[in-house]
């Protein structure tokens, strides 16, 4: 009966993995950090609608993403980092966005450094989002790598580009982001904190709605490959050189004979 539970317990583990990480036939892994039970509206502006800056309706200087329960993994530059709209903003996304790790899984404190792996001057794909759930259409490139051994997460935007920033006027806070809150299913989603002056704690506002999944597209690293031999063959193997116990009166002659047949 113990056996069972264990088996049954290491089972729903295993699915819960490869619902979050998934390793596809082009040799690319994606982690899926998602929402059980995305919004199917856009509700709200914040980071990709940017907002007013003349009526304050806007989440500058700084916004962050919290996360819990993210699996490890190590992010490459020209790997993917991208997210759902699910209406389209009026003009192209481009800021800053950095990932660190918190201090505890389920907690809001970063454990810097920062790691900034896209700047403001990238356009990403799909700059304006679309209207289709759930397909993760808003893609940056990682402009640097980034190791996650797992845990709690923070993606941290800031920086809008001068462009971006002419998306603003009282009223223009486009509701282009479905999102997720604190109660989704996927147990993911921790909080997001926005309008902060530095981007650490303690957050000048915070709450636990409105938060986007993300998904990553990691490239493979093919293992290092092996020297071939003459003529493009393979390597040739080693010989173990076994030992005549037999018809030899000593270990060091033993040994002599093995360099020979070398």
């Amino acid at each position: 009966m113990r056996l069972r539970k264990r088996l049954l317990v290491l089972l729903a583990a295993l699915l819960v993995g490869g619902q979050a990480m998934v390793a596809s036939a082009d040799g690319a892994t994606t982690v899926n950090v998602t929402p059980d039970m995305p919004a199917t509206g856009g509700d709200n502006c914040y980071p990709f609608g940017l907002g007013g800056l003349e009526d304050g309706n806007t989440w500058t200087p700084y916004l962050g993403f919290v996360y819990k329960d993210v699996p490890a993994f190590q992010l490459k530059t020209g790997d993917k980092l991208a997210f759902d709209l699910v209406a389209m903003n009026d003009v192209d996304v481009q800021l800053k966005i950095e990932l660190v790790p918190t201090t505890g899984n389920g907690g809001d404190t970063p454990s810097p450094p920062f790691t900034t792996v896209v700047t403001n001057t990238q356009t990403p794909t799909n700059p304006r989002g679309d209207t289709t759930l759930e397909n993760y259409e808003l893609g940056f490139t990682a402009e640097a790598p980034f190791n996650f051994s797992g845990g709690g997460l923070i993606i941290r935007f800031s920086d809008p580009s001068a462009s971006y920033l002419t998306d603003t006027g009282m009223g223009s806070c486009d509701g282009v982001l479905g999102g997720a809150d604190s109660a989704d299913p996927s147990g993911f989603f921790v909080e997001r904190y926005y309008g902060d002056t530095d981007g650490v704690t303690p957050y000048d506002h915070f709450d636990v709605g409105s938060l986007a999944g993300f998904r990553l597209t990691l490239a493979d690293v093919p293992p290092p490959a092996q020297p071939a031999g003459p003529a493009g063959q393979p390597p040739a193997k080693k010989k173990k050189c076994k030992k005549h116990k037999k018809k030899h009166h000593s270990a060091e002659s033993a040994k002599k004979k093995c360099k020979k047949k070398r």
